[in-house]
């Protein structure tokens, strides 16, 4: 309800017919202050025709029944005049004695109007008079319409209405009008005849005709719209009804009010214009009904209006074959039927706007229809108001050019939104199109890259020689070129069936098909995918369901595909095909996946959709309809991490299923450790290659292995930052720009926050190499820039490329280690040798201890391995101790050291001068420069994956602003300094090194190292 009185149609729709009420209602208030006839007199004393316009001659006229009187006759009669009220109809009036007027006969009419003007031109309209008529004013003849008569033969019926002006010279105007009916049963003048100016009555007739004939004109235009585009443009029936409509609606308005054509053509006789005027009067609502039935779709009022236009119809038929005399007799009743129609017709649209039933139309051509429904009701009721003169027929001319404003806008706005349906078809089709060119870009890529694949490993086998110890190398080779052309074929078959489904015409064969077989050879093609994942592909096929009735090539593709998808949604895993029996003759194919990845996504629909866009996955939908052809079900529990295809059963045949099932024994299979490779060389690069593109993985990673380097694989943005982020990380990552979660580019640019180009170059993959395209990768930080199709020349130059600056860099900072180790400050050494020299005159023992401990940290700092990145964390604790031994010496117990090591990570590997500069520096510019010194704290313990390492001193400390210095990597510094610590280990666990401080009261130092045994024992030995 609150809906209702807030809708701003309704509420305009009321506004509307409370206006037009209001209309009536003030039409009304005029006329009972107009004057009237009164015993056959009209007085106007007092009435300015300047003033107050044209006056309808209403009232009692003097009535002569059965006597058609001339002026010259009528002084005669004078006293056998009775009266009757114009307009009105004669039927029933009594005279003579009890004698009663019937409906059909004839009549004199007489009225003096007396205070007429005495000068100038006056004129008198007559309207309707039913059926002829003869005017006489002061005497004169002036107008006629037919020929009265006092028989059916001598009586002609016409009906026009027509205005007589004539010159008065007195104050008096005799009006005397003979009437004859003999068609109709109602008889007498129906409508008001007015007298006024004779200009005023010009200017008011010409107003009258010229709006009629502008909105005949109208109504034809639209007519002839709606019938063109039928005929030329869009064949529904509801266009060339709206234009028959509409051309009824233009006759009718020229054959009522003025009756143009009635004036036009005199010639035309009386009963053929009328039954063209009853024709289009009945039909428009037959029309209406039966477009309203065709718009709405609730059986109850389509059936009513069905009815109701068939009736309207059988009337029509009526009109054209009886004579006016006869079908004219039912003719109020077919209205009133007609008009109650209208109504319930309004309600129901009422009702069904309401309820936001709009049927065939929208919100808004229903609310346009609803509204040119309203006003042809309300016209049609004006009207009929008006032929019993209650109301004017100026409303009707206003209700008739809103349902012509109402039409136009319901026709503007269908062809509005007609025009911007046709734009957006439009823009769809340009985007198809640019689709199609994606689509056929990016297919002559996919079956690019294999086709490059089997070419480089062919050259590859080509250039070697061939030798028979290298016989299982090249067979394997082989096997790789086989099983990527079986890829690519399998890719166009797939690409051919997906327009076969969609135009129907894809058919399957269905026989018995040995499931082991089928699962035997997917294995075989997918085990390179499975080694780069490090997963296990098995099978698990129940003797009991091994044949199924299906068509073998299109479950062979539907077992790929969903292999395929089970594959890219796991990682370090195993990925099962079992078989299983099903109750009712059918057998269970379920692909299971269990593994790190599908552990950390949860197994969510929205790890899986992510896949949809990429490579592959999107052979899901047709292995499900090619699951449907051959009879089964495909389904897709991303919960549970499982693939179900269900097929019917079928019988073994005989065949000795232990020995066949032997062909590929259960649990066979295909693994291989990350980073692991047959063919990988002794000290050869690691490379990663980060891609959901099965088919990228399978041409780099078989291009990448024949070059002897090692390869690990990775699906996602996550995974890829997780193998590049651990201490045995890869050397290059080859990364496919349109890796899903985010992409490529976002990867990147995480990998850049803690590595340098030098640290981890990255190379980009992508399927353009536009200008636009190589900028975006260099800004995200790329290293290079590759397109496809991928060539192995290319690929190995530019990976040997990256290699070799790699290489050449980390020997710089080696270099600059070295450097860093040997710069040790010569004031430290004098000090010592001068304590030491001090010692030997006065303890010489003391000064020996002294002497082996200064020793052994030179060797320490001078013995390091420079090509070593890690030492044992004894060795680091030994250097310390050394170094504290030392200025303990040297300034006694200003310098005082606590630790607090947790002995079991002595053999956890850690960065060799890591953590003794830290000591250095707490114990230097910490406690000895505060007069008495202070303590120096060392804690080193386990925290989760990583060792804690916190150095904390009570001695000078630092302002707010040395602090943000020494953590600010652009400030230059002395020494081997904190930020080069923080930039080592910063991004190998991910957590920055803790710097609070406290000028006066000291600084705490916390850095995180990650956790590394030398063996996995002593890593047993802790968690044990």
């Amino acid at each position: 309800m609150k809906n209702i009185l807030r809708d701003k149609f309704l509420i305009a729709l009321l506004l509307l017919t409370i206006l037009i009420g209001f209309g009536v209602w003030i039409s009304e208030k005029a006329e009972q202050n107009i004057p009237s006839a009164n015993g056959g007199i009209f007085d106007l004393d007092g009435w300015d025709f300047e003033e107050s316009g044209i006056l309808a001659l209403d009232g009692e006229w003097e009535f002569y029944p059965n006597q058609l009187l001339t002026p010259d006759s009528i002084d005669g009669q004078r006293s056998k005049a009775y009266f009757i009220q114009v307009p009105g109809k004669w039927n029933g009036m009594q005279y003579d004695e009890g004698q009663q007027m019937q409906g059909k006969g004839y009549g004199t009419y007489r009225l003096l109007v007396k205070h007429a003007p005495a000068e100038g031109l006056l004129a008198i309209s007559k309207n309707y008079v039913r059926f002829a008529d003869r005017l006489y004013v002061n005497g004169q003849l002036l107008g006629e319409s037919g020929q009265p008569g006092q028989s059916k033969e001598s009586y002609q019926p016409r009906n026009v209405p027509y205005t007589v002006y004539f010159q008065n010279t007195s104050d008096e105007v005799e009006i005397l009008l003979q009437v004859a009916n003999f068609d109709f049963r109602i008889g007498g003048i129906t409508n008001s005849l007015q007298l006024g100016l004779g200009k005023q009555m010009e200017v008011r007739k010409s107003f009258q005709v010229g709006l009629e004939l502008m909105g005949a004109v109208i109504l034809l235009i639209f007519g002839f719209l709606h019938s063109g585009l039928y005929l030329w443009f869009h064949r529904n029936p509801l266009l060339i009804l709206f234009g028959a409509f509409l051309f009824l609606f233009a006759v009718s308005v020229v054959m009522n009010g003025e009756r143009i054509v009635l004036q036009l053509m005199p010639e035309l006789s009386f009963e053929l214009l009328f039954k063209i005027k009853n024709f289009v009067i009945y039909m428009m609502p037959a029309l209406l009904f039966f477009i309203s039935w065709r718009l709405l779709g609730q059986a109850g009022i389509r059936r009513l209006l069905l009815i109701s236009s068939g009736v309207l119809a059988a009337y029509c038929i009526g009109i054209v074959v009886l004579p006016f005399r006869i079908y004219s007799y039912v003719q109020d009743a077919v209205y009133i039927g007609l008009t109650m129609v209208g109504i319930l017709l309004l309600c129901f649209l009422f009702h069904s706007y309401v309820k936001e039933r709009y049927g065939s139309l929208g919100r808004r051509q229903f609310q346009l229809y609803m509204a040119a429904v309203w006003s042809v009701l309300l016209t049609g009721v004006i009207v009929a108001w008006n032929s019993r003169n209650i109301i004017s027929m100026m409303l009707a001319n206003l209700t008739f050019m809103l349902f012509v404003l109402f039409l136009s806008m319901m026709l503007l706005h269908q062809y509005i939104s007609a025009y911007s349906a046709m734009q957006r078809l439009a823009a769809k089709l340009q985007k198809a199109d640019v689709m199609k060119d994606e689509f056929l870009l990016i297919t002559s890529h996919e079956l690019n890259t294999p086709l490059h694949g089997i070419i480089n490993l062919s050259q590859t086998l080509l250039k070697e020689p061939l030798k028979k110890s290298a016989e299982s190398e090249i067979r394997e080779r082989l096997q790789l070129i086989r099983n990527t052309a079986y890829r690519m074929s399998n890719m166009v078959k797939d690409i051919i069936d997906a327009a076969k489904i969609k135009e129907g015409r894809l058919d399957v064969e269905t026989g018995r098909v040995d499931l082991v077989t089928c699962v035997s050879v997917v294995i075989e093609v997918f085990g390179f995918l499975a080694k780069g994942k490090n997963t296990v592909l098995t099978h698990q096929i129940d003797p009991a369901a091994r044949y199924v009735f299906a068509d073998e090539n299109r479950l062979m593709q539907v077992l790929y595909n969903a292999i395929n998808h089970s594959l890219v949604q796991v990682q370090d895993g195993i990925v099962v095909i079992a078989s299983r029996q099903k109750e009712g003759a059918e057998v269970v194919i379920e692909i299971s996946r269990t593994g790190m990845k599908d552990h950390m996504i949860g197994g969510s629909q929205d790890a899986d959709e992510e896949k949809e866009g990429y490579g592959f996955a999107v052979g899901l939908s047709t292995a499900y309809e090619l699951t449907q052809l051959m009879g089964g079900k495909f389904v897709q529990d991303n919960d549970r991490g499982k693939v179900e295809i269900t097929l019917p059963a079928a019988e073994a045949a005989g065949i000795n299923e232990s020995a066949a099932t032997s062909e590929l024994p259960s649990g066979q299979q295909l693994h291989t450790d990350l980073g692991g490779s047959r063919t990988a060389k002794e000290g050869a690069a690691k490379i990663l290659i980060a891609s959901a593109d099965p088919v990228n993985v399978e041409h780099l990673y078989s291009m990448l292995v024949t070059e002897g380097f090692e390869v690990i694989c990775a699906s996602t943005d996550k995974d890829a930052y997780s193998l590049i982020a651990r201490i045995n990380r890869p050397d290059i990552a080859l990364i496919d720009v349109m890796l899903p979660d985010t992409n490529g580019y976002e990867l990147c640019r995480r990998i850049r926050q803690h590595f340098t180009l030098a640290e981890m170059p990255v190379l980009f993959i992508a399927a353009r190499s536009t200008p636009a395209d190589i900028e975006a990768g260099i800004a995200a930080g790329g290293s290079d820039f590759i397109a496809r199709p991928l060539d192995a020349g290319e690929i190995r130059v530019r990976i040997n490329t990256l290699l070799s600056m790699k290489r050449l860099v980390k020997e710089s900072a080696l270099n600059e280690m070295a450097f860093l180790r040997s710069q040790i400050k010569p004031h430290f050494l004098y000090n010592t040798l001068g304590t030491i020299m001090s010692l030997c005159y006065t303890d010489g023992a003391r000064a020996g201890e002294l002497l082996g401990v200064f020793s052994r940290y030179l060797r320490n700092i001078f013995h390091l391995d420079n090509t070593e990145e890690t030492v044992t964390l004894s060795k680091e604790m030994e250097m310390i101790q050394a170094y504290i031994d030392i200025e303990q010496e040297r300034f006694g117990d200003r310098v005082q050291v606590e630790f607090n090591v947790d002995e079991a990570l002595y053999s956890c590997q850690v960065m060799p001068l890591t953590i003794e500069p830290l000591v250095e520096n707490a114990i230097r510019h910490g406690v000895l420069k505060k007069v008495s010194g202070g303590m120096v704290r060392l804690t080193i313990r386990r925290q989760e994956e990583f060792i804690q390492v916190v150095v904390e001193d009570n001695g000078a400390g630092m302002m707010p602003g040395q602090v943000e210095s020494i953590l600010q990597p652009g400030k230059q510094g002395e020494g081997v300094g904190f930020r080069n610590i923080m930039r080592r280990v910063a991004h190998l666990t991910g957590k920055p090194p803790v710097v609070e401080s406290e000028l006066g009261r000291g600084t705490k130092v916390t850095i995180w190292l990650p956790l590394i045994y030398t063996s996995m024992k002593n890593l047993n030995d802790m968690n044990g």
